[in-house]
Parts: C-alpha cells; structure tokens; sequence
C-alpha cells in the first residue's frame, strides 16, 4: 500500500485536532475530486512499519483527539490490508482517542453488508474504528459550509454501534437542521439579509419582505433553501472603572 500525505495537525476530517493519513488507490474517480493524484496505487510513498511510528509519534500529544483515514479510498481491499496494523497499533497505544475513515463505499451494503461477512481484516479493520463517513463525494450535492463531509449524500456511521446492534447505527453531524428540509437543487439559493428596524413601525423586516425583494434578483427558478440574518459588527469604546478589595479609597486603577 502506498499513501499520499500525512497530516499531523488535521482540525476538517473528524472532531478535535487530528492526524491524518490519505492513503493511494481509488476507482470511483468521482466528479470534482481533489485528490485525483491519490486515484494512483502507486502514488506516493510506501507504507510499512516506519509509516506507522511516524503517525503513533505524531499522535502522541494531549492536544491530538484522534487518527483520520481518508485517500483515495482506504476501503479498496489491498488498502484494508495495509491499514489494519495501524488502527490496531494506534488502538493499543492510544485507547482513549478516535479513528475515523472516509470512504466512498455505501457502509450498509458494501462495508457492512459485504466485506465484513467475506474478509477477516475487515472485521479487524472495523472493530478498531470509530467513526466512518460513507458515501462517494457528489459535486452536485456539495455545499462549502458542511460539516466533516464534502456532500450532503454522505452519513456518519456509528462503527461500533453498528457492529453491537447487528444494524447500520447513523449518527448527525450536527449541521443538518439547515438542509434536510430543504430541496437541495443546481439553483438553490441560501438568502442573507440585514435585519433593521423600519422608520415607520420600528418592527423588523419579516421573512416575506425578504422574499418579495430577493425575487427582485433571484430568477423564478432558482430555489431558496434558508434565510438567515446578516449582522454588522461596530466597535464601540467601553471604559472600566474598578475599585480594589478593602480599599477605601475611591480611585485604585
């Protein structure tokens, strides 16, 4: 097995500041990539035992809350292989931290569904993970503001959970109240606007005022998904005046 990259400070792929390895090989090529160079088995650096030291070194420190697996794609056979010495490795050495994989397999068919029944070191594999973030990353379902993931197809998946329940266990991200009701479409729109106060009522302009005047600028076909408040900042000076314990006196800055 070969990777790509490691990173030893990580804060985008999984919870807390983490380590991250992205592994080489993939064949689901997906649209909009930006790791195409990891699509290449044979990109990279190999990786053996002394791959494995640098990342334990690197996950040791307090500040570090886990390992993350992404590529490529980690869950191509050949790299199962290759990765399960690492999670045991990093499991034993480091009990108390999380793994996470990204991977663009569908975890309750193929991961679950397939490879954990057929291969012993999936099953290694998959009892020395935490987290895994499953499905493959559709450009036309991205939106730059979500939450460990690239595309809003792809769910977070309770590893050990699962494997107790004997059933696929999903877990939130935390950021989907802004987007599972709305239709997510090619010419969604998410509206900000300022709120303010009218001269005339001093109430503060209401959602249908937005609209009406968004439909000013917006095309007929272009969908709004979510309004939400826009807010300017102004600095303003403070002055503090303190007076110290079992002081008499008034002045004691």
């Amino acid at each position: 097995m070969n990777y790509a990259d490691i990173k030893t400070v990580d804060i985008q792929d999984g919870t807390g500041v983490r380590v991250s390895i992205y592994v080489s090989g993939c064949h689901f090529h997906c649209k909009g990539c930006h790791n195409k160079e990891a699509w290449d088995f044979n990109y990279g650096k190999k990786f053996d035992d002394s791959t494995i030291e640098y990342i334990l070194d690197a996950m040791n420190h307090d500040y570090i809350a886990g390992l993350s697996i992404l590529g490529g794609e980690p869950l191509e056979l050949i790299n199962q292989q290759g990765l399960v010495k690492l999670v045991e490795k990093v499991k034993e050495k480091y009990p108390e931290k999380t793994v996470w994989c990204y991977t663009g397999y569908d975890f309750e068919k193929d991961v679950y569904g397939k490879m954990y029944k057929e291969y012993d070191f999936t099953k290694k594999l998959l009892e020395n993970i935490d987290i895994i973030v499953d499905g493959q990353f559709i450009e036309e379902e991205k939106m730059t503001d979500l939450k460990f993931r690239g595309s809003i197809n792809q769910k977070k998946i309770d590893v050990k959970a699962s494997l107790k329940e004997g059933k696929v266990v999903q877990l939130k991200f935390g950021d989907e109240a802004r987007y599972e009701k709305a239709e997510v479409t090619n010419n969604s729109k998410v509206l900000f606007f300022h709120e303010f106060k009218t001269e005339d009522n001093n109430e503060k302009q209401n959602e249908s005022e937005v609209i009406i005047s968004a439909r000013q600028v917006i095309s007929d076909n272009e969908k709004i998904t979510s309004i939400k408040p826009a807010y300017e900042i102004a600095e303003v000076e403070e002055k503090i005046v303190a007076k110290g314990i079992n002081i008499k006196e008034k002045n004691n800055l």
